[in-house]
C-alpha cells in the first residue's frame, strides 16, 4: 500500500492538449507513435528498442492496469484529436508526499509545447485531486534540451544531479533533478 489514497481524474483536458488514463485501446496507436520516434526516443529511454511492437505496449499497458488502483503511478496518452501524441505520468517512486512526471512526444509533434502543456495540465490536476501530493519532480537525461525545457517552463526549482543507482535502475545516465511544491 502506498501514502497516496487520492486518484487523479482519468481524462484531463487543459490549454489544448487532452490526457486519457492509458488502456488498452491505445496499444496500437502507441505502437505507431513508438515506432515513429525510435531514432530520437532511443538517445533517452532504454525501453525505445528496434523491434517496439504490440507485446511491449501491451506489457507497458498492463503495468499502468497494475499501478492505478495502488497508487504506484496514473498513466496518460497525449492526444490530439484521436491521434497519440505522447505519454504523460505521474510516478510514485521519490519520498511520500512527492511525485515524479515524466513525459514524451512524438517526433513530428515536437516543437508545439506539447510535453509543457501536458505536464501542466498534469500539476493543475494533482492539486486539484491529490490534495496528499506536497510536490512534484522532473528528472531528465542532463543531455536532453528538449527535457530541459519542461520543467524550465513551468518555474521547477534546479536541484541537482543525480547518478544512477541501484534503487533506480531504468536510470543510465546522469539525470537532472527539478522540483515543484504544490503547497
Amino acid at each position: 500500500m502506498t501514502w497516496l489514497e487520492s486518484r487523479p481524474p482519468e481524462r484531463i483536458v487543459g490549454d489544448g492538449v487532452v490526457l486519457q488514463r492509458a488502456h488498452a485501446d491505445h496499444v496500437d496507436g502507441l505502437v505507431e507513435a513508438v515506432r515513429e520516434s525510435l531514432p530520437e526516443l532511443q538517445r533517452w529511454m532504454p525501453w525505445a528498442i528496434d523491434d517496439y511492437g504490440a507485446a511491449e505496449a501491451r506489457e507497458w499497458q498492463q503495468g499502468c492496469d497494475d499501478q492505478w488502483p495502488t497508487g504506484g503511478g496514473f498513466a496518460y496518452v497525449i492526444l490530439e484529436g484521436d491521434r497519440i501524441v505522447g505519454t504523460v505520468g505521474l510516478i510514485n517512486r521519490l519520498e511520500p508526499g512527492w511525485l515524479e512526471i515524466g513525459y514524451w512526444v512524438r517526433t513530428p509533434a515536437t516543437g508545439k509545447r506539447l510535453a509543457r502543456r501536458a505536464t501542466a495540465a498534469l500539476i493543475e490536476a494533482t492539486r486539484t485531486h491529490l490534495p496528499e501530493v506536497e510536490g512534484v519532480a522532473i528528472h531528465h537525461a542532463v543531455g536532453n534540451d528538449a527535457s530541459r525545457s519542461v520543467p524550465i517552463g513551468l518555474d521547477f526549482v534546479y536541484v541537482g544531479e543525480s547518478e544512477p543507482t541501484p534503487d533506480r535502475p531504468f536510470q543510465q545516465v546522469a539525470e537532472a533533478v527539478w522540483r515543484l511544491p504544490l503547497l
